[in-house]
C-alpha cells in the first residue's frame, strides 16, 4: 500500500542535454512556517525551492527537520519532500548498504543517509543551488560553545526561554490542538498556552501499542482537566499491521517507529489548523545513549568501541536472526562490522559539541526519526509548531553540560525538565508525572494478530523476487505463526523487519502493485 500522499507530493526535476535544460514539476514550493527570531534572523521549520528559469535554489530549515530529499545523477537533479516520489521520478535505487546496516539495528538513519545511495536529505541549514549545470551544497550541524551555569540558573533560563519561544509562535487561528502524553514536553506546552490566555480548543491522546504501559491514558486526562481544556482519548487500531505498512511509506522508509501514531494523524487531518508538538523536548533531559562510559569513550576518541557497544545494547533485532532474514548476497554488506564503521564515522562529527551524546541524539534520532511525525506524517496540518526548536532555546539547552541535566548521568533522570515545569507553573504542581515503573501490558495477543496479518499479506507475495528479504527463511516461519499464533519469532520483531524489507524492495523496483494492501 502506497498512501496517496507519498506519490502525490510535488517533485521538481532539471535535466540538462548539452546547452538545453528541461524542467518539470512546480517551479516554486514552500511548506512549513517562518518566524522572526533574535536579531531578525529567520526561525521556523520549513522546506522550499524556487526555479527562475536559470537557477534553482533549494533551502531547508536550521535543523533539517522538515523532510526534503534530492537526487543528483549526472545531468539530472530532482528534489521532493517525498523519497518515494523521487524514486517514481526516476532516481537510481542502488541500496546504501552502510546506511541500511545501521538502520536495521538502530531504527533510524544517520546524517543525511537514506536507504538509497543516490538520494540524500538536504542537510541542516542547507542550501542547494543548481546554476547552469553546476550544483553546490552547503549546510551542516550547528555546535554551540559550552557555558557553565548552576542547575538552578539553568532551570530558570529554560523557563524564560521556553516562554519566549511560545510567544514567538502564537496560534494562526483558534483551531489549536495539543497532542498530550503523560510526560513533560506536551504538558509544558499546554500550561504555557493556558497561562498566556491562548488555551487550545482541545487536547488529544492516542494509546501506544503493548507492551507500553497505559500511563498516557491515565495521566493526560488529569492534565487536561486541571488545565480546564477538553480532552479526547482516541481508540487505537486493533491491529498495527495496516498502520505499520502506512507508516513505513509516510516516513519515507526512514523510521522503524510511529505506527502507533497513524490514528492520531487521521484524527487531526482537516480538523486542526495549528498544532503544538514537543519535538526537541528531549534536549532538556538525558537520552538513551548517555552514560559515564559513553562520555569517557568519546573523550578518549575510542569511537569504534563506543559504536559497537551502543549497537549491541540498542539493536532492535537479534543479530543472528537478522542475518538470516537478509539474503546471502547482502549479509556481508549489511554486517554488524559495517554498521559499526559507519556509526563510528557519524560519532566523530560530534566530538566538538558541548555534550557530544546529546548532539548525536539530536542530529540523528530526533532530526531523522522523531521529526518525521510532526513534519512528515502530520503534513495535512497547516501549521505545526515545535517551540523547543526555537533558536535561542535550542542553543541554550545544547550548551549545558550533561551533569547539569543529571548529576548522576542517568539516562532515566528526567528531573531537570520536571523541576522546570513545577517551578514555572506551581498551580499545576500537584499533577503527577507518568510512572516509568508502571506495569507493562501483555503484548502477546496484539503481537500474534500483527504476525498473522503480516503473514497473510506477505505469503501471497512469496514469489516476488526480493533482493534483500530471504523468503526461504521468513515465509515458512510466518506460515507456522499462522497455525501457532503464539510462535514468538513470527509475532515479535520478524514481521516488522520483513514488511520493511519487502516494501523497500518494492519501492526500489517501482512495483506499486506489490505494495497494495489487498
Amino acid at each position: 500500500m502506497i498512501p496517496a500522499g507519498s506519490r502525490d507530493e510535488p517533485c521538481f526535476t532539471l535535466t540538462q542535454r548539452g546547452s538545453a535544460v528541461a524542467a518539470s514539476g512546480p517551479a516554486h514550493f514552500f511548506r512549513g512556517h517562518r518566524i522572526t527570531a533574535t536579531g531578525g534572523s529567520p526561525d521556523g521549520i520549513f522546506a522550499e525551492w524556487s526555479w527562475d528559469g536559470r537557477r534553482l535554489t533549494v533551502r531547508g530549515d536550521r535543523y533539517g527537520a522538515s523532510p526534503l530529499f534530492y537526487a543528483h545523477d549526472g545531468d539530472r537533479l530532482s528534489v521532493s519532500p517525498s523519497l518515494v516520489r523521487l524514486v517514481d521520478a526516476g532516481a537510481p535505487t542502488e541500496f546504501d548498504e552502510a546506511a541500511l546496516a545501521v538502520f536495521l539495528r538502530l531504527g533510524f538513519f544517520l546524517g543525511d543517509d537514506t536507504p538509497f545511495r543516490s538520494i540524500r536529505t538536504v542537510p541542516p541549514d542547507g542550501t542547494l543551488i543548481w546554476d547552469e549545470g553546476v550544483v553546490s551544497l552547503s549546510g551542516g550541524y550547528r555546535f554551540v560553545p559550552p557555558q557553565r551555569l548552576s542547575r538552578d540558573a539553568a532551570i530558570d533560563g529554560f523557563i524564560d526561554l521556553f516562554r519566549q519561544a511560545m510567544r514567538r509562535r502564537p496560534p494562526v487561528e483558534d483551531d489549536v490542538v495539543v497532542p498530550l502524553s503523560g510526560g513533560r514536553d506536551s504538558r509544558h506546552i499546554l500550561f504555557e498556552l493556558c497561562e498566556s490566555g491562548r488555551a487550545p480548543r482541545y487536547t488529544v491522546t492516542i494509546p501506544r501499542y503493548p507492551p507500553r504501559a497505559s500511563e498516557d491514558e491515565r495521566i493526560a486526562p488529569i492534565i487536561a482537566r486541571e488545565a480546564g481544556v477538553p480532552h479526547i482519548l482516541l481508540a487505537q487500531s486493533e491491529s498495527r499491521f495496516l498502520p505499520e505498512l502506512r507508516k513505513n511509506l509516510d516516513t519515507h522508509l526512514c523510521a522503524d517507529e510511529h505506527a502507533w501514531y497513524v490514528r492520531m494523524v487521521d484524527e487531526l487531518a482537516g480538523k486542526a489548523g495549528t498544532m503544538y508538538d514537543g519535538l526537541g523536548g528531549a534536549l532538556s533531559v538525558p537520552n538513551r545513549f548517555l552514560s559515564r562510559e559513553a562520555l569517557a569513550l568519546f573523550e578518549a576518541g575510542r569511537l569504534r568501541e563506543l559504536a559497537a557497544r551502543l549497537l549491541h545494547s540498542l539493536s532492535r533485532s537479534n543479530e543472528r536472526f537478522l542475518m538470516q532474514v537478509i539474503r546471502e548476497p547482502f549479509r556481508a554488506a549489511l554486517s554488524f562490522d559495517r554498521a559499526v564503521d559507519h556509526f563510528a564515522g557519524e560519532l566523530e562529527r560530534h566530538r566538538a559539541a558541548a555534550d557530544p551524546i546529546k548532539s548525536f541524539n539530536f542530529w540523528n534520532r530526533i532530526r531523522r526519526e522523531l521529526a518525521l511525525v510532526p513534519y512528515g506524517m502530520m503534513r495535512a496540518v497547516p501549521t505545526v509548531y515545535s517551540p523547543y526548536l526555537d533558536h535561542d532555546l535550542y542553543d541554550f539547552l545544547s550548551s549545558l553540560a550533561p551533569e547539569v541535566m543529571s548529576p548522576t548521568l542517568s539516562a532515566s533522570d528526567k528531573s531537570f525538565h520536571s523541576e522546570a515545569v513545577l517551578r514555572g507553573y506551581p498551580r499545576f504542581a500537584h499533577i503527577p508525572f507518568e510512572d516509568k515503573a508502571a506495569p507493562t501490558r501483555d503484548p502477546r495477543a496484539a503481537d500474534a494478530q500483527f504476525g498473522a496479518d503480516a503473514a497473510r499479506y506477505l505469503l501471497p507475495r512469496a514469489g516476488f523476487s526480493a533482493r534483500l528479504l530471504n523468503a526461504r527463511y521468513v515465509m515458512p516461519r510466518l506460515a507456522y505463526g499462522l497455525a501457532r499464533r503464539r510462535y514468538r519469532e513470527a509475532t515479535t520483531w520478524l514481521p516488522a523487519v520483513a514488511l520493511y524489507l519487502f516494501q523497500l524492495d518494492a519501492v526500489a523496483r517501482r512495483n506499486h502493485t506489490a505494495l497494495r494492501a489487498a
